[in-house]
This record gives structure tokens, sequence and C-alpha cells, in this order.
């Protein structure tokens, strides 16, 4: 290890920091251990307290982690391992760049292989601005649409494919998605979700729920401009005036 290491954690939930924190506890030679709860925060403590090391919520409130890395300067970041949940698209292009992440929830056996391997890259100055660079270029590229989600149920991990979507509800800061025959519970908020599902065949007909168009039943105009959404799986879904346009294919 090389001597003497500062690490930053940067995540919006303190649970995920404490857990962070206490495997570190297993490890010599860090010298000082900070953390921040979002982005601006974390923006300010790389460039107040210059980490050697920083883990970094790829999913939060306001700026996100690769919003954080566009503002600190590619040339400006110590090495990184990104801790994310659910963000598929975030995957992909870490496999691309051969990029350090942590999948929550972590083991203490997959946070010291990362860890270890982070070490590594603490010294290699320009080799960390160069990855940045590519991973940035991968991440913000024209994206395709999302194709899969990966979900959760315990400790299994495993993909649902958008077209098996019927529709999306809004619950606090994570988004449920309903299949014909399961819920899943994701971090991830609405806007994010709307911008990547293809318009095609997803809209938004409430501030609280986006609907896969392939399971539309019948649409029933309601009071004022809104309207009621019956699903072919027989669920009924209040429509605002406000996405009215969008649905029937008018902006």
């Amino acid at each position: 290890m090389p001597h003497g290491i500062s690490i930053l954690i940067v995540d919006d939930e303190f649970p995920a920091r404490k857990k962070i924190k206490t495997f570190l506890k297993q490890e010599a030679g860090i010298v000082a251990l900070l953390e921040a709860a979002n982005g601006d925060e974390a923006v300010q403590q790389i460039r107040e307290g210059k980490p050697d090391l920083i883990f970094l919520d790829i999913q939060m409130p306001g700026m996100s982690g690769f919003e954080v890395i566009e503002t600190v300067g590619v040339e400006n970041m110590p090495a990184v391992i990104f801790v994310t949940a659910h963000d598929q698209y975030a995957l992909e292009a870490f496999e691309v760049q051969a990029v350090d992440y942590l999948l929550k929830p972590f083991d203490p056996e997959r946070f010291k292989k990362s860890f270890d391997r982070a070490l590594r890259r603490v010294q290699l100055k320009n080799e960390n601005t160069a990855v940045f660079k590519n991973l940035l270029g991968e991440v913000n590229q024209e994206k395709k649409y999302l194709q899969r989600v990966l979900v959760n149920l315990g400790a299994r991990f495993f993909f649902v494919k958008t077209n098996e979507i019927v529709f999306i509800e809004a619950d606090e800061k994570y988004a449920k998605l309903h299949t014909a025959k399961e819920n899943y519970l994701i971090r991830e908020t609405m806007n994010n979700l709307e911008q990547r599902l293809d318009p095609e065949k997803f809209s938004r007909v409430q501030r609280s729920y986006i609907v896969n168009l392939d399971f539309i039943k019948e649409i029933h105009p309601w009071s004022h401009g809104d309207f009621q959404v019956v699903l072919k799986i027989g669920v009924q879904l209040a429509g605002s005036r406000r996405f009215r346009e969008r649905l029937f294919g008018l902006e």
C-alpha cells in the first residue's frame, strides 16, 4: 500500500458510508478518512482534501458521481472505486473501460478485491486521467435505450427485460417496476428512467407513472382534460392532462 493513503467516501446514504468505513478498518496505512453525503460536498472535499482514493456513489440526489468527475475535471481526479446499485448502463460502461466498481450489496471479499486493485492505481495519475476521459465519453455518448433493467430480490440479482414491464410507479426515491407476474423496487428516479426508455414504447402519463404502450387496453377521458388508463392486466391509472399530448404523440 502507498504510504499514508487518504480516502474519501461519497454516498448520500449514511449506512452505505458506515459499511465502507467498517471494511476499511481492516486495512493498514490509512491516515485520513473523509466523507461526503452529496456531490457538492464531494467536489469540495476533493479540491480541499485531495484524497488518494475515492469510493464514489453514482446515483445521488442532485449531482451524480459522473457529474462530480466532470466538475472536478478528469485531470484532478485521484483513483476511484465506483459504487452503484442498479445503474445497468453504468455497469456496461465500467466493464468496457475496466474500471473498478462495487455493486451493492457487496461483501468483504468483493470489497477487498476491488480495494486492492484500486491501490495499484493510486500512483498511476496519467493512466487514471485517460481512464476517466474514456469512461465519461462512454457514458455521455448518445445512449441506447434500455433493453433490460438490473433488479434484485433478496441476495439474487437478475435482469428484467423492458418489454416485460407493464408500468413503472414512483415510490419516494425509488421506482417500482410492475410486470405481469412480479414487482421490483429499484433505486432510480422517474425522470432518469423516462429519459432512458424508448419513447416509442413507453410514455409518462402522470408524475408517478410511466406506462408501456403495448399494455394499454383503453384510455377513458376524465374531467378537465385528465384521463384514465386501463391496462391489460386490469390495473387502472390516473393520467394527467399535463402528459396527454405526450401519450398521444402530439408533442
